[in-house]
């Protein structure tokens, strides 16, 4: 089975891939950035690059438009325009060809709903190019519970119709709550995102996006702070609080006070992750991608050994 994960430099990551790269089948390094032109801004780091050949690692580079709602224009123009993205899908595989990378990842976010054929005339061309050269395609898509053409941040992605142009799906199966507190990936949301998915897009090219991080809302404030699961376990000890499994949502929280101000935290460990693995074998589904290498629980690397993933 696959176990895929996704990578963002920090000397955690690093480290994490130094130890346990053995046990991962892909990594997808968030190197390629979209330019307005259609070019693409290299990030690629050659001593990743030297880690990955020496584990025999393979190597799928994110192609991405930088994660930011401010990339939102962007984006349209380049899938909305025909010529800029024809130019976009060359460089790709340009890209992808010369530096002998097995597959690639598309990893676009804040696409304007109305961009939804844009989107799948760009995967056509793409995976079109890029399976005659013999390189895979796969993109990463959030998650949906139905098909909602007109979803601010999902509706462009059309399940059915991007699923016949791409060798896999990444299904982001998480951030189930973020302007407000709650899970990051309940037991029962990624089931229902999942009860959805198997009907439109053949289980063989879905892979499980999976979390590793966690949240901490303050009181009040719409955007959460991102923790680590080290960085949750030592807030929690230092202030004090109680961690509970909440055992409906297969998923760890604790609340604190600090300068009389209300936090909520909840985070993933090595028992949701566990929980949310049971998952595959019952739709079938026949590997993992995590967000993100260095985040993580490490007795989780204790569970993917032991499953010989």
């Amino acid at each position: 089975m696959d176990n895929i994960w996704f990578y963002v430099s920090s000397p955690d990551a690093k480290q994490d891939l130094s130890e346990h790269g053995n046990l991962i089948d892909k990594l997808v390094p968030y190197w390629y950035g979209v330019k307005a032109d259609g070019t693409l801004d290299d990030q690629a780091e050659k001593d990743v690059k030297e880690t990955e050949a020496q584990k025999n690692i393979q190597v799928y580079p994110i192609i991405h438009n930088y994660s930011s709602p401010q990339m939102r224009d962007r984006i349209h123009n380049l899938l909305s325009n025909p010529q800029l993205r024809s130019t976009l899908v060359t460089n790709i595989v340009n890209m992808a060809v010369g530096e002998k990378y097995p597959g690639v990842n598309i990893d676009f976010e804040f696409v304007p709903p109305e961009d939804r054929q844009n989107l799948t005339t760009f995967m056509q061309m793409l995976y079109t190019e890029l399976s005659g050269k013999g390189i895979k395609t796969t993109i990463s898509v959030p998650a949906e519970l139905k098909d909602n053409p007109d979803h601010p941040f999902s509706g462009a992605f059309n399940y059915s119709a991007i699923q016949r142009f791409c060798d896999e799906m990444y299904i982001l199966a998480y951030d189930e709550h973020f302007a407000t507190p709650g899970p990051i990936a309940s037991i029962g949301f990624v089931r229902n995102v999942l009860n959805y998915a198997v009907t439109v897009i053949p289980p063989n090219k879905i892979r499980l996006g999976m979390a590793v991080y966690g949240y901490d809302w303050t009181e009040n404030v719409t955007i959460p702070r991102t923790l680590s699961y080290n960085q949750a376990i030592e807030l929690a000890r230092n202030l004090g609080a109680n961690i509970t499994y909440d055992e409906t949502a297969q998923e760890s929280t604790f609340t604190y006070t600090m300068n009389t101000t209300s936090h909520t935290v909840w985070f993933e460990d090595v028992r949701s992750f566990t929980a949310k693995l049971e998952l595959l074998m019952e739709y079938n589904i026949p590997g993992i991608a995590v967000w993100r290498l260095g985040q993580e629980d490490q007795r989780i690397w204790n569970i993917l050994a032991i499953r010989n993933f």
